[in-house]
Protein backbone atom coordinates (compact mmCIF):
# COMPACT_ATOMS: atom_id res chain seq x y z
CA UNK A 1 0.00 0.00 0.00
CA UNK A 2 3.00 2.36 0.89
CA UNK A 3 4.29 1.44 -2.28
CA UNK A 4 1.15 2.64 -4.07
CA UNK A 5 1.82 5.96 -2.98
CA UNK A 6 5.20 6.79 -4.15
CA UNK A 7 5.61 9.49 -6.08
CA UNK A 8 8.25 9.43 -9.55
CA UNK A 9 10.17 12.77 -9.78
CA UNK A 10 12.10 14.70 -12.84
CA UNK A 11 15.75 13.06 -13.53
CA UNK A 12 17.95 15.98 -13.22
CA UNK A 13 21.05 16.36 -15.01
CA UNK A 14 23.89 17.66 -12.79
CA UNK A 15 26.34 18.41 -15.32
CA UNK A 16 27.81 21.56 -15.95
CA UNK A 17 26.11 22.89 -18.80
CA UNK A 18 28.58 24.52 -21.70
CA UNK A 19 27.52 28.79 -22.13
CA UNK A 20 28.51 30.05 -25.17
CA UNK A 21 31.31 32.51 -25.50
CA UNK A 22 30.35 36.03 -25.35
CA UNK A 23 31.07 38.87 -27.67
CA UNK A 24 32.80 42.20 -26.36
CA UNK A 25 30.50 43.80 -28.30
CA UNK A 26 26.36 43.70 -30.09
CA UNK A 27 26.56 40.63 -32.54
CA UNK A 28 24.81 43.20 -35.00
CA UNK A 29 24.10 41.57 -37.85
CA UNK A 30 24.72 42.70 -41.26
CA UNK A 31 22.39 44.13 -43.87
CA UNK A 32 22.52 42.36 -47.46
CA UNK A 33 25.04 39.62 -47.30
CA UNK A 34 25.24 37.32 -50.20
CA UNK A 35 23.07 39.92 -52.21
CA UNK A 36 24.38 42.81 -54.65
CA UNK A 37 23.18 45.62 -51.80
CA UNK A 38 25.27 44.21 -49.36
CA UNK A 39 26.47 46.78 -46.84
CA UNK A 40 29.41 48.12 -46.55
CA UNK A 41 32.13 47.81 -43.24
CA UNK A 42 31.84 52.24 -42.40
CA UNK A 43 28.22 51.57 -42.27
CA UNK A 44 28.27 48.37 -40.36
CA UNK A 45 30.89 50.26 -37.99
CA UNK A 46 28.39 53.43 -38.03
CA UNK A 47 25.52 51.25 -36.95
CA UNK A 48 27.86 48.90 -34.22
CA UNK A 49 28.08 52.58 -32.72
CA UNK A 50 24.50 54.09 -32.52
CA UNK A 51 23.25 50.49 -31.44
CA UNK A 52 26.01 51.18 -28.33
CA UNK A 53 24.84 54.47 -28.15
CA UNK A 54 28.18 56.08 -28.60
CA UNK A 55 29.75 57.64 -31.64
CA UNK A 56 32.08 56.06 -34.59
CA UNK A 57 35.34 57.69 -32.78
CA UNK A 58 34.35 56.73 -29.38
CA UNK A 59 33.74 53.00 -30.43
CA UNK A 60 37.20 53.04 -32.33
CA UNK A 61 39.61 55.18 -30.19
CA UNK A 62 38.02 53.70 -27.00
CA UNK A 63 37.00 49.99 -27.26
CA UNK A 64 39.57 48.62 -31.30
CA UNK A 65 42.03 50.94 -31.18
CA UNK A 66 44.18 49.15 -28.44
CA UNK A 67 43.64 45.46 -30.53
CA UNK A 68 44.86 46.56 -33.63
CA UNK A 69 48.42 45.47 -33.68
CA UNK A 70 49.93 48.20 -36.77
CA UNK A 71 52.18 51.35 -36.43
CA UNK A 72 49.72 53.90 -37.58
CA UNK A 73 47.78 55.62 -35.09
CA UNK A 74 43.91 54.50 -35.49
CA UNK A 75 43.16 57.53 -33.05
CA UNK A 76 44.22 59.42 -35.74
CA UNK A 77 41.96 58.02 -38.60
CA UNK A 78 39.29 60.65 -38.64
CA UNK A 79 41.62 63.72 -39.32
CA UNK A 80 42.99 61.29 -42.36
CA UNK A 81 39.24 61.55 -43.51
CA UNK A 82 39.69 60.58 -47.54
CA UNK A 83 41.86 57.47 -46.07
CA UNK A 84 39.01 56.12 -44.55
CA UNK A 85 37.25 54.87 -47.98
CA UNK A 86 39.98 52.26 -47.79
CA UNK A 87 38.47 50.41 -44.86
CA UNK A 88 35.81 49.28 -47.42
CA UNK A 89 38.69 48.13 -49.38
CA UNK A 90 41.05 45.19 -50.19
CA UNK A 91 44.45 46.77 -48.29
CA UNK A 92 45.89 46.80 -44.32
CA UNK A 93 43.16 48.92 -43.04
CA UNK A 94 40.25 46.73 -44.05
CA UNK A 95 42.18 43.45 -42.83
CA UNK A 96 42.70 45.24 -39.56
CA UNK A 97 39.61 46.60 -38.92
CA UNK A 98 37.50 43.45 -40.13
CA UNK A 99 39.85 40.92 -38.10
CA UNK A 100 39.16 43.10 -34.98
CA UNK A 101 35.43 43.05 -34.89
CA UNK A 102 35.10 39.65 -36.03
CA UNK A 103 37.18 39.06 -32.52
CA UNK A 104 35.20 41.37 -30.56
CA UNK A 105 31.27 40.46 -32.45
CA UNK A 106 32.00 36.68 -32.64
CA UNK A 107 30.88 36.99 -36.22
CA UNK A 108 32.83 35.61 -39.05
CA UNK A 109 31.09 37.56 -41.82
CA UNK A 110 32.30 40.45 -42.03
CA UNK A 111 35.11 40.36 -44.68
CA UNK A 112 32.22 39.73 -47.22
CA UNK A 113 31.21 43.75 -46.36
CA UNK A 114 34.70 44.43 -47.68
CA UNK A 115 36.61 43.61 -51.63
CA UNK A 116 39.54 41.51 -49.16
CA UNK A 117 38.46 38.57 -51.16
CA UNK A 118 39.24 39.94 -54.21
CA UNK A 119 42.67 41.49 -52.66
CA UNK A 120 44.87 39.48 -55.66
CA UNK A 121 42.35 40.74 -58.60
CA UNK A 122 41.83 44.26 -58.34
CA UNK A 123 44.17 47.24 -58.09
CA UNK A 124 43.58 50.06 -55.64
CA UNK A 125 44.37 52.75 -58.23
CA UNK A 126 40.83 54.19 -59.17
CA UNK A 127 38.53 51.10 -57.12
CA UNK A 128 36.66 53.20 -54.36
CA UNK A 129 35.89 56.76 -53.92
CA UNK A 130 37.26 58.54 -51.21
CA UNK A 131 33.74 60.00 -49.78
CA UNK A 132 30.33 58.97 -49.40
CA UNK A 133 27.91 58.59 -52.39
CA UNK A 134 24.31 58.13 -51.67
CA UNK A 135 20.66 58.24 -53.29
CA UNK A 136 18.36 60.17 -51.50
CA UNK A 137 15.62 58.54 -52.89
CA UNK A 138 16.52 54.77 -51.62
CA UNK A 139 17.23 57.07 -47.90
CA UNK A 140 13.47 58.38 -47.87
CA UNK A 141 11.94 54.88 -48.83
CA UNK A 142 13.91 53.15 -46.25
CA UNK A 143 12.92 55.44 -43.59
CA UNK A 144 9.38 55.23 -44.59
CA UNK A 145 9.07 51.73 -44.25
CA UNK A 146 9.13 50.20 -40.92
CA UNK A 147 11.16 47.17 -41.82
CA UNK A 148 14.21 48.53 -43.30
CA UNK A 149 17.11 49.37 -42.17
CA UNK A 150 18.83 52.58 -43.16
CA UNK A 151 22.41 51.87 -44.48
CA UNK A 152 25.38 52.34 -46.84
CA UNK A 153 25.82 49.52 -49.68
CA UNK A 154 29.27 48.71 -50.33
CA UNK A 155 28.69 49.20 -54.39
CA UNK A 156 28.30 52.96 -53.49
CA UNK A 157 31.45 53.55 -53.10
CA UNK A 158 32.64 52.16 -56.61
CA UNK A 159 33.85 54.88 -58.85
CA UNK A 160 32.35 53.19 -61.52
CA UNK A 161 28.77 53.13 -60.11
CA UNK A 162 27.32 56.98 -60.45
CA UNK A 163 23.85 56.32 -60.84
CA UNK A 164 21.21 54.94 -58.20
CA UNK A 165 19.54 51.22 -60.59
CA UNK A 166 16.65 51.46 -58.65
CA UNK A 167 15.43 55.26 -58.97
CA UNK A 168 17.80 55.82 -61.98
CA UNK A 169 18.86 59.37 -60.32
CA UNK A 170 22.69 59.96 -60.29
CA UNK A 171 24.25 59.53 -56.74
CA UNK A 172 24.69 62.69 -54.51
CA UNK A 173 27.95 63.41 -53.18
CA UNK A 174 28.06 66.30 -51.03
CA UNK A 175 25.35 67.47 -48.48
CA UNK A 176 22.42 69.66 -49.94
CA UNK A 177 22.66 71.60 -46.81
CA UNK A 178 26.14 72.50 -45.49
CA UNK A 179 27.43 71.98 -49.19
CA UNK A 180 30.35 70.05 -47.46
CA UNK A 181 31.86 66.59 -48.78
CA UNK A 182 31.45 63.56 -47.11
CA UNK A 183 34.14 60.91 -45.92
CA UNK A 184 33.07 57.46 -45.65
CA UNK A 185 33.72 57.42 -41.81
CA UNK A 186 33.58 60.48 -40.21
CA UNK A 187 33.37 60.84 -36.40
CA UNK A 188 29.86 61.55 -35.91
CA UNK A 189 28.73 59.31 -38.73
CA UNK A 190 25.22 58.13 -38.83
CA UNK A 191 24.25 56.75 -42.14
CA UNK A 192 21.38 58.70 -43.57
CA UNK A 193 22.74 61.84 -42.10
CA UNK A 194 25.48 64.02 -42.69
CA UNK A 195 28.12 63.91 -39.56
CA UNK A 196 28.90 67.72 -39.80
CA UNK A 197 25.47 69.42 -39.57
CA UNK A 198 23.79 66.21 -38.58
CA UNK A 199 21.00 66.88 -41.60
CA UNK A 200 19.10 64.25 -43.27
CA UNK A 201 20.18 63.24 -46.39
CA UNK A 202 16.99 62.28 -47.56
CA UNK A 203 14.15 63.68 -50.06
CA UNK A 204 13.75 66.83 -48.13
CA UNK A 205 11.18 69.58 -49.32
CA UNK A 206 14.34 71.68 -50.76
CA UNK A 207 15.62 69.18 -52.44
CA UNK A 208 16.69 70.52 -56.27
CA UNK A 209 14.71 69.83 -58.75
CA UNK A 210 15.21 65.86 -60.91
CA UNK A 211 16.63 67.51 -64.04
CA UNK A 212 19.92 68.38 -62.02
CA UNK A 213 20.44 64.64 -60.71
CA UNK A 214 18.91 62.74 -63.89
CA UNK A 215 21.82 60.95 -65.84
CA UNK A 216 21.28 60.49 -69.67
CA UNK A 217 19.37 57.30 -71.49
CA UNK A 218 22.94 56.01 -72.54
CA UNK A 219 24.54 56.53 -68.85
CA UNK A 220 21.70 54.97 -67.15
CA UNK A 221 22.05 51.99 -69.58
CA UNK A 222 25.41 51.66 -69.24
CA UNK A 223 25.18 52.13 -65.64
CA UNK A 224 22.56 49.68 -65.22
CA UNK A 225 25.07 46.42 -66.47
CA UNK A 226 27.76 47.77 -64.77
CA UNK A 227 25.83 48.04 -61.49
CA UNK A 228 24.20 44.57 -62.47
CA UNK A 229 27.87 42.97 -62.83
CA UNK A 230 29.32 44.52 -59.99
CA UNK A 231 25.98 43.36 -57.66
CA UNK A 232 26.86 39.67 -59.04
CA UNK A 233 30.71 39.94 -57.90
CA UNK A 234 29.18 41.12 -54.58
CA UNK A 235 26.69 38.53 -54.19
CA UNK A 236 28.83 35.58 -55.00
CA UNK A 237 31.18 37.03 -52.96
CA UNK A 238 30.51 34.44 -50.03
CA UNK A 239 29.76 31.59 -51.90
CA UNK A 240 33.13 31.25 -53.63
CA UNK A 241 34.76 27.22 -53.58
CA UNK A 242 37.83 28.43 -53.89
CA UNK A 243 40.66 31.23 -53.10
CA UNK A 244 41.16 33.89 -55.85
CA UNK A 245 44.95 34.23 -56.61
CA UNK A 246 46.63 36.92 -59.26
CA UNK A 247 47.32 34.01 -62.02
CA UNK A 248 43.52 33.72 -62.88
CA UNK A 249 43.20 37.32 -63.96
CA UNK A 250 46.14 36.26 -66.80
CA UNK A 251 44.60 33.26 -67.18
CA UNK A 252 41.51 34.87 -68.10
CA UNK A 253 43.40 37.25 -70.75
CA UNK A 254 44.91 34.19 -72.31
CA UNK A 255 41.42 32.34 -72.56
CA UNK A 256 39.72 34.49 -74.48
CA UNK A 257 42.61 36.07 -76.64
CA UNK A 258 43.06 32.31 -77.75
CA UNK A 259 39.20 32.16 -78.20
CA UNK A 260 38.31 35.18 -79.81
CA UNK A 261 42.21 35.74 -81.62
CA UNK A 262 43.66 32.54 -82.02
CA UNK A 263 45.92 33.56 -79.99
CA UNK A 264 47.10 36.70 -81.73
CA UNK A 265 47.42 39.17 -79.09
CA UNK A 266 48.04 42.28 -81.36
CA UNK A 267 44.54 41.63 -83.16
CA UNK A 268 42.67 40.95 -80.05
CA UNK A 269 44.25 44.27 -78.68
CA UNK A 270 42.98 45.96 -81.87
CA UNK A 271 39.49 44.35 -81.46
CA UNK A 272 39.70 46.04 -77.96
CA UNK A 273 41.49 49.29 -79.40
CA UNK A 274 43.69 48.73 -76.00
CA UNK A 275 47.52 49.15 -76.63
CA UNK A 276 49.31 46.05 -77.29
CA UNK A 277 51.84 45.77 -74.64
CA UNK A 278 49.13 45.93 -71.90
CA UNK A 279 47.22 43.22 -72.94
CA UNK A 280 50.51 41.66 -73.12
CA UNK A 281 51.65 42.51 -69.60
CA UNK A 282 48.31 41.62 -68.50
CA UNK A 283 48.30 38.15 -70.14
CA UNK A 284 51.73 37.61 -68.28
CA UNK A 285 50.73 38.44 -64.92
CA UNK A 286 53.28 41.47 -64.61
CA UNK A 287 50.69 43.95 -64.10
CA UNK A 288 46.83 43.88 -62.76
CA UNK A 289 44.02 45.69 -64.84
CA UNK A 290 41.79 48.66 -63.25
CA UNK A 291 38.24 47.49 -62.45
CA UNK A 292 37.09 50.38 -65.13
CA UNK A 293 39.33 48.88 -67.53
CA UNK A 294 37.97 45.25 -66.85
CA UNK A 295 34.16 47.00 -66.93
CA UNK A 296 34.65 47.96 -70.39
CA UNK A 297 36.36 45.07 -71.59
CA UNK A 298 33.54 42.60 -70.50
CA UNK A 299 31.20 45.44 -72.08
CA UNK A 300 32.90 44.92 -74.92
CA UNK A 301 33.07 40.76 -74.91
CA UNK A 302 29.70 40.52 -73.56
CA UNK A 303 30.10 38.74 -70.57
CA UNK A 304 30.24 39.51 -67.07
CA UNK A 305 32.96 40.57 -65.02
CA UNK A 306 32.70 37.31 -62.63
CA UNK A 307 32.31 34.82 -65.71
CA UNK A 308 35.10 36.80 -67.18
CA UNK A 309 37.60 35.40 -64.08
CA UNK A 310 36.03 32.45 -63.03
CA UNK A 311 34.50 31.09 -66.44
CA UNK A 312 37.34 27.88 -67.54
CA UNK A 313 35.44 26.73 -70.22
CA UNK A 314 33.93 29.55 -72.48
CA UNK A 315 30.69 28.89 -74.26
CA UNK A 316 30.39 27.27 -77.94
CA UNK A 317 28.89 30.55 -79.53
CA UNK A 318 31.24 32.87 -78.33
CA UNK A 319 34.24 31.51 -80.95
CA UNK A 320 33.62 34.84 -82.91
CA UNK A 321 34.55 38.43 -81.54
CA UNK A 322 31.27 39.69 -80.46
CA UNK A 323 30.07 42.60 -83.00
CA UNK A 324 28.70 45.88 -80.96
CA UNK A 325 25.75 46.68 -82.94
CA UNK A 326 24.85 50.72 -83.53
CA UNK A 327 22.19 50.88 -80.81
CA UNK A 328 24.76 49.53 -77.74
CA UNK A 329 25.18 51.53 -75.67
CA UNK A 330 28.89 52.26 -74.53
CA UNK A 331 30.82 54.43 -71.91
CA UNK A 332 31.21 57.93 -72.93
CA UNK A 333 34.95 57.41 -72.43
CA UNK A 334 35.25 54.35 -75.09
CA UNK A 335 33.15 56.31 -77.87
CA UNK A 336 34.51 57.02 -81.27
CA UNK A 337 33.69 58.75 -83.88
CA UNK A 338 33.25 56.64 -86.97
CA UNK A 339 34.90 59.11 -90.62
CA UNK A 340 34.02 58.03 -93.63
CA UNK A 341 36.60 57.65 -96.09
CA UNK A 342 36.72 60.29 -98.54
CA UNK A 343 39.03 58.65 -101.46
CA UNK A 344 38.45 61.09 -103.71
CA UNK A 345 39.24 64.34 -101.45
CA UNK A 346 42.00 62.60 -99.86
CA UNK A 347 43.86 61.99 -102.71
CA UNK A 348 43.68 65.78 -103.93
CA UNK A 349 45.00 67.16 -100.36
CA UNK A 350 48.06 64.64 -100.66
CA UNK A 351 48.66 66.19 -104.32
CA UNK A 352 48.59 69.38 -102.72
CA UNK A 353 50.84 68.90 -100.23
CA UNK A 354 53.27 67.47 -102.75
CA UNK A 355 53.08 70.17 -105.01
CA UNK A 356 53.15 72.75 -102.07
CA UNK A 357 56.14 74.75 -102.09
CA UNK A 358 55.82 75.31 -98.59
CA UNK A 359 58.28 73.38 -95.73
CA UNK A 360 57.60 69.62 -96.16
CA UNK A 361 56.15 67.71 -93.70
CA UNK A 362 56.45 64.42 -92.61
CA UNK A 363 53.60 61.42 -93.20
CA UNK A 364 52.81 61.20 -89.32
CA UNK A 365 52.11 65.15 -89.26
CA UNK A 366 49.94 64.85 -93.02
CA UNK A 367 48.09 62.16 -91.84
CA UNK A 368 46.91 63.76 -88.76
CA UNK A 369 46.23 67.14 -90.55
CA UNK A 370 43.91 64.35 -92.68
CA UNK A 371 42.21 63.24 -89.77
CA UNK A 372 43.42 59.67 -91.07
CA UNK A 373 45.47 57.04 -89.48
CA UNK A 374 48.76 56.96 -91.72
CA UNK A 375 48.75 53.11 -92.37
CA UNK A 376 44.97 54.03 -94.09
CA UNK A 377 46.92 56.26 -96.38
CA UNK A 378 49.75 54.31 -97.34
CA UNK A 379 46.84 51.31 -98.11
CA UNK A 380 44.91 53.61 -100.32
CA UNK A 381 47.67 55.61 -101.77
CA UNK A 382 51.36 54.37 -101.48
CA UNK A 383 52.62 56.08 -104.25
CA UNK A 384 51.55 59.76 -102.79
CA UNK A 385 52.89 58.66 -99.56
CA UNK A 386 56.23 57.63 -100.34
CA UNK A 387 56.70 60.61 -102.79
CA UNK A 388 55.65 63.11 -99.57
CA UNK A 389 57.60 61.05 -97.33
CA UNK A 390 60.94 61.28 -100.09
CA UNK A 391 60.38 65.01 -100.11
CA UNK A 392 60.21 65.35 -96.59
CA UNK A 393 63.28 63.46 -96.28
CA UNK A 394 65.24 65.31 -98.87
CA UNK A 395 64.58 68.58 -96.89
CA UNK A 396 65.61 67.43 -93.57
CA UNK A 397 69.01 66.72 -95.93
CA UNK A 398 69.60 69.76 -97.43
CA UNK A 399 68.30 71.46 -94.06
CA UNK A 400 71.14 69.65 -92.20
CA UNK A 401 73.62 70.68 -94.93
CA UNK A 402 72.46 74.25 -94.45
CA UNK A 403 73.13 74.16 -90.85
CA UNK A 404 76.50 72.38 -90.87
CA UNK A 405 77.60 74.96 -93.25
CA UNK A 406 76.24 78.21 -91.24
CA UNK A 407 78.07 76.22 -87.87
CA UNK A 408 81.40 75.97 -89.64
CA UNK A 409 81.14 79.46 -91.02
CA UNK A 410 80.58 80.35 -86.78
CA UNK A 411 83.44 78.66 -85.86
CA UNK A 412 86.02 80.12 -88.25
CA UNK A 413 84.70 83.62 -87.34
CA UNK A 414 85.15 82.74 -83.35
CA UNK A 415 88.62 81.40 -84.06
CA UNK A 416 89.30 84.30 -86.04
CA UNK A 417 88.06 86.49 -82.95
CA UNK A 418 90.14 84.64 -80.49
CA UNK A 419 93.25 84.93 -82.42
CA UNK A 420 92.55 88.41 -82.08
CA UNK A 421 92.12 88.85 -78.56
CA UNK A 422 95.21 86.69 -77.99
CA UNK A 423 92.95 83.69 -76.39
CA UNK A 424 93.02 79.95 -77.24
CA UNK A 425 90.28 79.02 -79.28
CA UNK A 426 89.19 75.93 -77.59
CA UNK A 427 85.81 73.87 -78.53
CA UNK A 428 84.71 74.93 -74.90
CA UNK A 429 85.17 79.09 -75.42
CA UNK A 430 84.32 78.59 -78.80
CA UNK A 431 80.67 76.82 -78.00
CA UNK A 432 79.59 79.55 -75.90
CA UNK A 433 80.03 82.10 -78.71
CA UNK A 434 77.37 79.91 -81.42
CA UNK A 435 73.70 79.73 -81.64
CA UNK A 436 73.95 75.68 -81.58
CA UNK A 437 76.86 74.50 -78.86
CA UNK A 438 75.40 71.04 -79.81
CA UNK A 439 76.66 71.54 -83.35
CA UNK A 440 80.61 70.12 -82.60
CA UNK A 441 78.57 66.82 -82.19
CA UNK A 442 78.77 66.88 -86.12
CA UNK A 443 81.99 65.53 -87.46
CA UNK A 444 82.27 68.44 -89.85
CA UNK A 445 82.35 71.20 -87.78
CA UNK A 446 84.90 69.81 -85.63
CA UNK A 447 87.17 69.39 -88.70
CA UNK A 448 86.41 72.90 -89.49
CA UNK A 449 87.65 73.80 -85.96
CA UNK A 450 90.91 72.40 -86.71
CA UNK A 451 91.16 73.64 -90.44
CA UNK A 452 90.62 77.15 -88.67
CA UNK A 453 93.20 76.50 -86.53
CA UNK A 454 95.65 75.67 -88.97
CA UNK A 455 95.09 77.67 -91.42
CA UNK A 456 95.62 80.82 -89.12
CA UNK A 457 99.09 79.40 -87.76
CA UNK A 458 97.62 78.18 -84.08
CA UNK A 459 98.65 74.60 -84.59
CA UNK A 460 102.04 73.51 -86.62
Amino acid sequence: MLANGLTAYECWDLKKVSIPSRSRLYQLEPVGIGTSLVESLTSYVSRLAEAHCVTPKVLISRELVSFIPKTYRTTNLFEMRSLTGALNGLGTMAFDLVTVLESMTLRSDLRFLTLLTWTNIFPQRKLLRSRRAWCPYCYEEWYSSKDKVIYEPLIWFFEAVTVCHCHNKSLCQQCLHCKRDIPPLASYSRPGYCPYCLEWLGITADYPSSDNTSPSKEEIMWQTWVIKTLGELLATTPRLSKPLYREIVAQAFCRYVEQFAEGNTAAFARMLEIPKNKVWMWQMGKVLPELNVILKICFTLQVSVLDFLTQENLKENSSKFPATPQNQVRDSSTKKLEVKFDSDRTQQLLENVLQANEQPLPMTAVAKRLGYPKRVLYRHFPELCRAISAKYVKYMKESRIKRIEQCCEEVKQAVRQFHTEGIYPSEAAISKLLAKPGCFRDKQVRAALKAARKEICLEP
